[in-house]
């Protein structure tokens, strides 16, 4: 329970219901403004960044404030699913605030602290309604008076802001045309904050790396920071829960035996067992390269400096199945539009691969050929633990052709990308996507992003 001015908020499944009432006592916060941000899907990290990140970042920058005395909260709504990650307060730590991110339930749930009485909460991604009162569940606070009527917070898909100028829409022809440049100040503004509050930055980024090469005894511990400069660090994404790499160990093999030579050397990236928010940051600024599957631990990506390349590994899902939204080629994923978006000032590139049938460690026992045998052991439902559950692209856990990293390397950054013909010539050829690349048409013109799409179908 949390005291706003005169008024008692608490929170009932989805919704923060705000009564009046007389001021509690308590000591004052000595940070004079908490914010509470919330969106749709707040728990999926790349949702979160679009609808949360995008909207709150500009209010920020319209109503500038000291760092200091800005305190954030996350509200998730979703039953179940209301854990706050270090990828939430990895990007928040990218706004002007004071670096103490918390969980909005703990100014509801915990009691063993005296009320904290705030100068200013303020609640973003809400709308404020009247409801009957005995729609409400019972607070357990009155104030003894007869109201039929109740404010409540209601919360909505996205924190909005009329500046953004950014749509859903992810069709080719809207993306060239659009006016969207929230995404390029939003990763401008997370880079400059990063920077203020921790000037030593660079030099850490340099001992990451450094570190990375004296792991793998490419290097000795007094190597010097230029000749670490002189290497190149691949990152593949690793989960523990859904979505496993399987045999990702094998691809990072792999890649060593094949590029270590030309001083490209490629590591695990595991947001999952990063202890701080510090830590995923050097995780993905250390990176000239990030390889993942379609999904909330490619969001970071963001964070890659200029130049950087992105893989996106698209799942294979049959047509009898839900998801080809995740697997496009004629236009961005989902996650490619936050790539897209960060424009021209970005120079990321980011490229995409679709993954077969072989990557599906599942029903291996059919015949490939057999393809109404096979469409019904993935879709089996009759046994105790159906197979279904673990075919959803969403769960299922993935092998990948390690050649495929290897074709990544060698085309996006063994090659020179500098020439655009060459980059739209090269992907082709090893069957990528280009959803975005920063390139020029000869060595007199200005760099720029360019598109190659595929066929929806290839």
């Amino acid at each position: 329970m949390a005291t706003i001015g005169g008024s008692i908020v608490t929170v009932k499944g989805k919704r923060v219901i705000n009564r009046r009432s007389h001021m509690l006592q308590g000591i004052v916060s000595p940070t004079p403004f908490h914010m509470v941000v919330q969106s749709a899907f707040n728990d999926m990290m790349g949702e979160f960044y679009s609808r949360t990140m995008l909207g709150i970042n500009q209010w920020m920058r319209d109503y500038p404030t000291k760092r200091s005395d800005i305190q954030m909260y996350m509200h998730i709504v979703e039953e179940g699913k209301q854990r706050v990650f270090e990828g939430h307060r990895l990007f928040l730590g990218g706004l002007p605030n004071n670096n103490k991110f918390d969980n909005f339930l703990s100014l509801i749930e915990d009691q063993s602290q005296r009320c904290q009485c705030f100068q200013k909460l303020v609640f973003c991604g809400y709308d404020l309604l009247n409801a009957p009162i005995d729609t409400i569940p019972s607070s357990g606070v009155s104030n003894g008076r007869d109201d039929t009527t109740a404010k409540i917070f209601s919360p909505i898909g996205h924190i909005k802001n009329d500046k953004i100028g950014c749509s859903k829409r992810s069709d080719g022809e809207f993306l060239r045309t659009g006016k969207c440049f929230a995404y390029r100040k939003l990763r401008r503004d997370l880079f400059e904050t990063y920077s203020k509050k921790d000037p030593n930055l660079g030099a850490k980024i340099f001992k990451h790396r450094r570190d990375i090469l004296v792991q793998k005894r490419l290097v000795d511990d007094d190597v010097s920071n230029e000749e670490v400069g002189n290497w190149k660090f691949v990152g593949l994404t690793e989960r523990k829960y859904r979505r496993k790499w399987l045999n990702i160990d094998e691809a990072i093999s792999f890649c060593d035996q094949n590029f270590i030579k030309q001083r490209i050397v490629c590591t695990k990236v595991d947001v999952e067992e990063a202890t701080s928010p510090e830590e995923q940051l050097l995780l993905h600024r250390s990176l000239h390269g990030l390889v993942g599957i379609h999904g909330a631990s490619l969001t970071q990506g963001v964070l890659l400096p200029s130049h950087a390349s992105i893989l996106e590994l698209l799942p294979w899902i049959p047509n009898y199945l839900q998801g080809s939204w995740v697997q496009t080629k004629h236009r961005p994923t989902p996650l490619g539009i936050i790539f897209h978006k960060t424009g021209e000032l970005s120079n990321l590139n980011h490229v995409g691969y679709g993954l077969d049938r072989e990557s599906v460690p599942l029903c291996l026992h059919v015949n490939r050929s057999a393809t109404e045998l096979e469409r019904d052991c993935f879709m089996n439902e009759t046994k105790p633990a159906p197979t279904i559950k673990k075919f959803r692209w969403a769960d299922r856990d993935f092998n990948v052709d390690p050649s495929v990293i290897g074709d990544f390397v060698s085309t996006f950054l063994l090659n020179n990308n500098s020439i655009c013909e060459d980059v739209r010539d090269r992907a082709e050829h090893k069957e990528f996507v280009v959803y975005n690349a920063y390139c020029r048409y000869g060595n007199d013109t200005r760099f720029h992003v360019e598109h190659y799409y595929r066929n929806s179908t290839s």
